[in-house]
């Protein structure tokens, strides 16, 4: 049996949810857990630590949102859910989770079925590169690519006033100093509720910067 080293306590503890929303979250761990057994959905050594490592570390991006449940929200590289499936269970109003990966579309499809989230989440099992284009409010990615990069993919989804919410660990200085060759965008960094070496990227006005 796995040793947990956190629990709902850690989320609880710095952010208020409801009790139906901390029961939500409470299934889709036993779920990541359940499936983890037969997928490789997630690091393994994470996995007694979920609560923070996954679900804090995700929910923090929440209230980074303004009227969360009017956002049309598009998470790039969703593999297990995070932190795009966090954020509909939190209470977002539309959650696009984009994942190439079948094996990892079909946990996600499970836990949307389980949760009854069919009205709010689409899950996209396909490229970003080959997705039919549509405009979103927030776009989100964790442990996916470099900042730049995630520029790259996530533009033709972006509208002027979208806001990019980004979860970097240590190299982030590194990142946006490479992205800054390429985008012109302003940003605000936010600790990291989860990992004191980590931060949030809060980007917007995002644009392709002119070839010289």
């Amino acid at each position: 049996m796995v040793q947990e080293t956190s629990g709902p306590e850690v989320l609880t503890d710095v952010i208020d949810v409801s009790r139906e929303t901390l029961s939500a979250l409470n299934r889709y761990v036993l779920m990541l857990k359940d499936w983890q057994t037969r997928l490789n959905l997630v690091g393994p050594a994470t996995l007694p630590d979920a609560w923070r490592r996954h679900i804090l570390d995700s929910a923090q991006l929440f209230r980074l949102v303004e009227n969360p449940q009017d956002k049309v929200w598009m998470d790039m590289g969703s593999g297990a859910g995070f932190p795009g499936l966090v954020m509909a269970i939190m209470g977002v109003g539309e959650v696009h989770l984009v994942e190439s990966i079948g094996k990892k579309c079909r946990f996600l499809e499970a836990v949307v079925d389980a949760l009854a989230l069919h009205d709010r989440v689409i899950v996209h099992n396909e490229r970003l590169e080959k997705m039919t284009r549509f405009k979103a409010d927030i776009i989100s990615a964790r442990a996916l690519a470099r900042l730049a990069q995630l520029f790259d993919w996530g533009h033709p989804f972006a509208a002027s006033s979208t806001r990019w919410l980004m979860l970097k660990g240590q190299d982030v200085e590194a990142e946006l100093a490479e992205a800054q060759q390429k985008w012109a965008f302003e940003y605000h960094l936010h600790a990291s509720l989860s990992d004191p070496r980590g931060r949030v990227v809060e980007a917007w006005g995002v644009a392709r910067k002119a070839r010289k």
